[in-house]
């Protein structure tokens, strides 16, 4: 709450003419499901002479659930909803301050999530902590696609038509280069950038999203393949291994509370299992050769998609490393209101 005020004032303090690029808010939810919003189907839940970006980064609705007095065992979903429906709260303060500062029309705002629900958060009570992937398979931690699939929600009147709805595979990883292009700055060059501009799909100027092929990884895994070929309807997706449910018929990895992507907890397979997600977006039959005429085809070139992207995956420091996870009291912000730091800013800056 006292992080959502201190970005309020943050707002209040800009003026009302509008800068010559958008601004952007983004709104990122923790292990929220596609199945959660209202408007998925749920029937129970900034300095403007410059432009601006904002991030705001939810805690919600990632376990230990917490909501505050207001919110705390009012909703009809348990804890979960509490925490849900105190994160919509905090979003409509923000585009209320946009609205009332009048950049509600010169303003991005983009709403996801950066993975599917936890199915497997349940209490010793028998409580459900996690939210709702949906009708689709599996969660977060898994790249079935109720752990991939996550609210996408775009607002920016005068630029965007409301309330249209786009089937077209996007990233998270888009929002970057969108972002940049929106803003006028040039893409780095020293690095593949794996995003793609957003605009021209939301706009209505294209109906097919750049992302032929997109890559779901298990940790650092290469877990499986989507392909939307060109001229097609069909959105297909190839699973090199998939994780070992438990509980017997469960939807999830309960006893290890979330799915591993290695050794005995995962099933390997050869050839990789083959979906079409234009026909069956919960992954419940999977595609054969007998069915499917061009199923050797379809993978071979797959296959081919990945071997591409494998050749221009750059190995990264182990981000995990004791050296990186160690707390470095010098990298903390000076005037910070805690004792034990010796940082002093000048006087100006502090006020």
């Amino acid at each position: 709450m006292r992080r959502l005020l201190l970005l309020l004032l943050g707002l209040w303090e800009a003026q009302s003419r509008a800068p010559s690029r958008p601004n952007f808010v983004l709104i990122v939810a923790d292990d929220l499901g596609i199945g959660d919003p209202g408007c998925y189907g749920n029937k129970t839940l900034r300095n403007a002479e410059r432009p601006f970006l904002l991030v705001f980064s939810c805690i919600q609705v990632h376990t230990a659930l917490y909501a505050s007095k207001d919110f705390a065992g009012k909703s009809k979903h348990g804890a979960y909803g509490d925490a849900a429906e105190e994160m919509d709260w905090g979003v409509g303060q923000l585009l209320n301050v946009l609205e009332e500062l009048q950049l509600t029309n010169n303003t991005l705002v983009y709403f996801t999530s950066d993975q599917g629900a936890h199915v497997e958060e349940v209490t010793p009570k028998g409580e459900r902590h996690g939210g709702s992937n949906g009708i689709f398979k599996g969660g977060k931690g898994n790249n079935w696609e109720g752990g991939i699939r996550v609210p996408g929600l775009l607002r920016w009147p005068g630029v965007l038509p409301a309330g249209v709805e786009i089937a077209e595979p996007t990233s998270n990883m888009d929002v970057f280069p969108t972002v940049a292009k929106l803003a006028g700055s040039p893409l780095p060059e020293d690095r593949i950038i794996d995003g793609r501009d957003l605009m021209p799909l939301l706009r209505g100027e294209t109906q097919r999203s750049e992302h032929e092929f997109l890559f779901h990884y298990c940790n650092f895994y290469l877990n499986a393949v989507r392909w939307h070929p060109p001229n097609s309807s069909s959105v297909w997706k190839a699973f090199l291994f998939t994780p070992n449910f438990a509980p017997e018929g469960a939807n999830g990895c309960f006893p290890t509370h979330v799915c591993f992507c290695h050794g005995h907890f995962v099933t390997r397979h050869h050839p990789p299992l083959l979906f079409d997600l234009s026909r069956d977006p919960r992954e419940r039959r999977p595609v054969t050769p007998g069915a499917e005429p061009r199923f050797w085809e379809i993978l071979e070139a797959m296959q081919e998609a990945a071997e591409r992207h494998a050749r221009t995956v750059v190995p990264v420091p182990n981000q995990l490393s004791v050296g990186r996870i160690l707390w470095k009291p010098w990298l903390q912000m000076c005037c910070s209101s805690s004792p034990g730091l010796s940082c002093q800013c000048p006087r100006g800056e502090q006020d």
